[in-house]
């Protein structure tokens, strides 16, 4: 500790100019940024974001039904075909992003370039129980405006089919289902008609009470409630893919369409972020900067000091006397 404020106080000035000089370069490079635009829409969450399980519709029930379609569309921006889709859907989005002409050359890196964009400056947000918000900034306003309508209609499109996705392979699981039921219940009728017609003369009586046609009586029944169980599944998910509706209408309504910006963001933002990013810099710069000034710092203070650095016994040490009690032994030393 004593080392590390020693080295602080016996270098204050190239500390100071760390930190006053980064923090200008991050301020001077963030006002020769170009100028941005933003373009924000508004949309109303209709319901929670659910999709249909073996249980029924499944969502989160903790959050507001603007947080479940946040985390959905969080979700998607996550996926390459979701980003690439929007991406291609504005017309000169990789033109405004300054890229080198050796990514915009190369099929691929361009279009890693245009994931990279859309998953990291589109921004969703909650704003409140039912509304949530999209927006991007973008050097091109138009781009802006184009980026933003095309997530909102990709993902109305993508999320109509995975919210129904697993509901349909419920149908199909069912109606494989209802086949088999539907067979097994023939096949145990047939098999309790082939008994009664073998015994003719029986009455009702001796039919109830006989063990076998109990059991193949029971068999029939077992199948019909089968039957009925899995139509009755197959009824409830056609009525819960119903309620979810197939498209994006049944899930959200768009308050505030997406916009052209006519003026640019302001650069006070941009400003304070560039300053407090190389004030950030400036102080991991200092605490390296110390660190190795302590590591090279050699000084030996006390007699441990000494022993580690040579294998020799101390055969006797100066005592530190404080500034009053060396000036009167000076002044005795004089007289």
């Amino acid at each position: 500790m004593y080392r590390t404020l020693e080295a602080i106080f016996r270098h204050p000035i190239q500390l100071l100019v760390l930190i006053v000089l980064l923090p200008f370069i991050g301020v001077g490079i963030g006002f020769f940024l170009p100028r941005t635009y933003e373009t924000t829409a508004t949309l109303w969450a209709l319901r929670r974001y659910e999709s249909i399980g073996a249980s029924g519709p499944e969502s989160n029930l903790q959050a507001t039904p603007a947080e479940t379609q946040v985390t959905a569309l969080l979700d998607l921006l996550q996926t390459r075909t979701f980003d690439l889709t929007v991406a291609n859907a504005a017309t000169n989005l990789a033109d405004s992003l300054n890229l080198s002409d050796s990514v915009r050359s190369d099929p691929h890196q361009l279009e890693d370039a245009l994931v990279d964009e859309i998953f990291h400056n589109v921004k969703v947000a909650a704003q409140g129980y039912n509304l949530y918000v999209i927006s991007y900034q973008n050097p091109n306003s138009q781009v802006a405006q184009q980026i933003v309508a095309a997530v909102i209609n990709t993902y109305g499109l993508q999320s109509a089919g995975f919210s129904t996705f697993e509901g349909q392979r419920l149908l199909e699981a069912y109606e494989t289902q209802l086949k088999q039921a539907q067979q097994d219940l023939k096949n145990a009728t047939a098999a309790e008609t082939n008994y009664i017609q073998l015994h003719p003369n029986s009455t009702h009586t001796d039919t109830v009470n006989d063990p076998q046609y109990i059991s193949l009586h029971n068999q029939t029944q077992v199948a019909q409630a089968r039957v009925q169980t899995i139509q009755t599944n197959i009824d409830n998910v056609n009525q819960q893919l119903t309620t979810l509706g197939t498209g994006a209408d049944s899930l959200y309504k768009i308050v505030d369409q997406p916009l052209s910006a006519k003026t640019p963001v302001s650069r006070v933002k941009t400003l304070l972020t560039a300053g407090g990013i190389g004030l950030g810099v400036a102080i991991v710069a200092c605490g390296i900067y110390i660190a190795l000034l302590v590591r090279r710092d050699r000084t030996m203070r006390h007699a441990a000091h000494l022993q580690k650095a040579v294998a020799l016994p101390v055969i006797m040490q100066v005592p530190h006397f404080e500034l009053d009690t060396e000036q009167v032994l000076v002044e005795r030393l004089t007289v």
